[in-house]
């Protein structure tokens, strides 16, 4: 596998971001989340994309998880998809060795998205990880009337991911 994209996500907004980066990697990437992403798996890549919701304006936290799921979207009551490992708790398994990423975050405008992306970007650098570009951010809404996964995300954010996507797999292969 070239490239993977690890994400972790409550409401399939920072899944299907994670969805579209990997697109625009091109042939030979895939987008998992963290529970998928084994340690194996990850050092068998040449480009890592690690992306999850800013809480707190950083990482979510197990505290933080818990209190997503007390907090259900849409009409339906559509619960938090906590069946994955947390982003924070899978970078402390992340394989040290050279190899390109990136990192992001699904954030809500304003003060209180920031700060998920960064930290993701300094552990990968703190691993070894050569970044292809800065933190990048892709905005969501507070709340949604509907029940569907990834109903959060702002118009226009996935052709946004898709092209960030293919700018990495450009400076990726600037590289080689």
């Amino acid at each position: 596998m070239d490239a993977v994209v690890v994400y972790e996500s409550l409401w399939g907004n920072t899944a299907a971001v994670a969805a579209a980066i990997a697109e625009g990697l091109g042939e030979g990437a895939v987008a998992m989340p963290t529970s998928e992403a084994t340690r194996d798996l990850v050092a068998g890549a040449r480009i890592v994309v690690a992306g999850a919701p800013v809480h707190g304006m950083s990482l979510p936290t197990e505290s933080s998880r818990e209190s997503a799921r007390a907090k259900p979207q849409g009409h339906e009551r559509l619960a938090a998809d906590l069946s994955h490992r947390s982003m924070r708790d899978w970078l402390t398994d992340l394989p040290r060795g050279p190899m390109l990423g990136a990192a992001f975050e699904t954030k809500v405008r304003g003060p209180l998205g920031r700060g998920a992306a960064r930290s993701i970007a300094s552990t990968l650098e703190a691993h070894g990880v050569t970044l292809l570009d800065g933190p990048r951010g892709f905005t969501v809404h507070m709340k949604t009337s509907s029940s569907e996964h990834a109903a959060l995300l702002a118009d226009g954010e996935l052709e946004a991911a898709r092209e960030w996507g293919e700018a990495l797999r450009d400076r990726a292969n600037s590289r080689l």
